[in-house]
C-alpha cells in the first residue's frame, strides 16, 4: 500500500481484515499531531483504521512516529540532531527486558539508525522498551483501539550496505550539520559499512566503526522483526 501517493488501494475484494499484520518502514516525511500534509495524514488514517481492525502493527522509525501520532501522541525534531549510522548504547528498560518484542536482545546493544525527528509525547498506556542518550523512545509498545503496536525508532530491517548508501545520499546535509568532520570522514564510514556488509568477519572494518556483533550479524540485528512475526503467527494459531 502506498498511502503517501493517494488513497490506499487494496487488491480487488480484499481489505485490511484479510491480512495478518501491517508493517511501516522509514520515510523522509515529517508527522505531527496536527497540520500534516495530505500524504502524511493518509498514512495516519490508515494506521488508525488498522488499529480499529485489530491488526498487529510493526513500525520502524517513520512507522513508529506515524503510529504514535495515530494513537494520540506527538513527534518533534530531536534537540540532539540526527542520529546516523550505528545507533549506540541502546538499553532495555525493565519493561523491555520482559517484552516479547525484545526477546533474545542483550541488555545493551547496537542497531542502525537514520532519524531527525523523535517521539516527544507517548499515547496513553505506552511502555518504553529501549532508550539511549540520543532519544528516550527507541522502542515502544502500546495498544490502540483493538490493535497492538510494537515500534522501533531504529532500523533493524536495514543492512549495512543500505546504511552506507543513505549516508552518501544525504552527504551534503550531514556535512552541513557537522555529523561528520569532513567528506573524507563520511566516505571512510560508508566504506567501512560496505566492507563489513561484504564480510561480517572483517575485524578491521568493525574496529573502525566500533561495531558490535548485535549490529553486524544479520540474524541478531533483525531479531525484533522475527519476534514480531512469531507473535503474529502465535496470534493467528489461537484465532
Amino acid at each position: 500500500l502506498c498511502p503517501a501517493d493517494g488513497p490506499a488501494a487494496f487488491p480487488a475484494g480484499a481489505g485490511l481484515g484479510d491480512f495478518d499484520g501491517l508493517v511501516i518502514g522509514g520515510s523522509g516525511l515529517h508527522v505531527r499531531r496536527g497540520g500534516n500534509l495530505a500524504a502524511v495524514q493518509r498514512q495516519v488514517d490508515l494506521v488508525r483504521t488498522a488499529f480499529d481492525a485489530g491488526l498487529p502493527v510493526l513500525g520502524s522509525c517513520w512507522g513508529l512516529q506515524v503510529a504514535v501520532v495515530a494513537a494520540g501522541g506527538d513527534v518533534a525534531p530531536s534537540p540532539n540532531g540526527r542520529e546516523v549510522g550505528i545507533c549506540r548504547d541502546l538499553r532495555l528498560t525493565p519493561a523491555g527486558a520482559g517484552h516479547a518484542l525484545m526477546a533474545g536482545k542483550p541488555t545493551t546493544f547496537q542497531s542502525l539508525a537514520l532519524h531527525y525527528d523523535e517521539v516527544t509525547h507517548l499515547p496513553a498506556g505506552a511502555e518504553v522498551l529501549a532508550s539511549n542518550g540520543h532519544s528516550r523512545v527507541q522502542a515502544v509498545a502500546f495498544t490502540a483501539g483493538a490493535g497492538r503496536f510494537w515500534g522501533l525508532q531504529y532500523h533493524p530491517e536495514f543492512d549495512l550496505a543500505h546504511m552506507a548508501g543513505l549516508i552518501r545520499r544525504y552527504a551534503d546535509d550531514m556535512l552541513a550539520q557537522a555529523i561528520f568532520a569532513d567528506r573524507g570522514a563520511l566516505e571512510a564510514c560508508a566504506d567501512a559499512l560496505r566492507a563489513l556488509h561484504r564480510d561480517p568477519g572483517d575485524d578491521a572494518a568493525a574496529g573502525r566503526l566500533a561495531a558490535q556483533a548485535e549490529v553486524v550479524e544479520p540474524n541478531r540485528r533483525r531479531r525484533e522483526i522475527a519476534n514480531w512475526l512469531n507473535a503474529c503467527a502465535d496470534r493467528k494459531a489461537v484465532g
